[in-house]
């Protein structure tokens, strides 16, 4: 993807609904650690729910949706659209989970698991993405972003399951996190196949190359030598 076709693809309507996804990632960071903005006080919430970042994760959430949609509708799939969708999916898990688990709603450890996949996938694809190749999301990986983004929604009522259904929200995420790392061993092996061909075409650049100025002398002067002692066999 060069500069120019980048540029033209920056602004079209369903890579804006993404950036937006991301933008509203520290609102719902925000309404999940603020014990401030929690409403609707109840025997079940006694400091109150924590319903605006519930609406706003939802809202957040639906994004994922509403990008695909408008891309397929308006026909504005994007290289740039395929690269920033995933990511924009992992910073809102990421950012999700970590506000819940500030806010009392989850077990740290969802988080590393979560940040620990999340982080090892932007980096790789960026090494990819620097050498022109591209992993395409497939459905593993949609079934678990979707499951990931509903089990956050359970854990705002986790003081309602914790006691009444056996962390029932917790055991939703968690298996969340099971089809994320399904879809990340995928992930894992089209990644390793594209690295060896990355690796095999740089080994083949790099013997195609011209030989320089040094080599040619090196070789000629070789050459020369064997001249040489050729015609000094021949004259003996």
């Amino acid at each position: 993807m060069n500069l120019k076709n980048l540029k033209s693809q920056l602004f079209l309507v369903p890579n804006i609904i993404t950036y937006l996804r991301v933008l509203l990632c520290p609102l719902v960071f925000y309404f999940s650690i603020a014990p401030n903005t929690y409403l609707f006080k109840t025997a079940e919430f006694p400091d109150g729910f924590p319903f605006l970042a519930l609406i706003t994760l939802i809202v957040t959430s639906s994004t994922d949706v509403l990008d695909g949609l408008l891309a397929r509708k308006l026909n504005q799939t994007s290289d740039w659209g395929k690269m920033i969708d995933p990511v924009a999916d992992k910073i809102m898990h990421s950012v999700a989970a970590l506000g819940l688990v500030v806010g009392g709603h989850l077990h740290w450890a969802f988080f590393v698991a979560i940040l620990g996949k999340e982080f090892f996938m932007v980096a790789w694809g960026v090494f990819l993405m620097k050498n022109s190749k591209l992993i395409q999301a497939n459905i593993i990986g949609k079934i678990a972003s979707a499951w990931l983004s509903g089990g956050a929604f359970l854990c705002y009522f986790h003081d309602f399951f914790a006691a009444k259904v056996f962390y029932l929200d917790w055991i939703v995420l968690g298996l969340g996190v099971l089809i994320a790392y399904v879809a990340f061993s995928n992930y894992c092996y089209q990644g390793g196949k594209l690295v060896i061909e990355i690796i095999k075409a740089k080994r083949l650049n790099k013997n195609e190359q011209p030989a320089t100025g040094d080599e040619i002398n090196s070789s000629s002067d070789i050459n020369d030598i064997n001249e040489a002692k050729k015609s000094n066999g021949e004259n003996l």
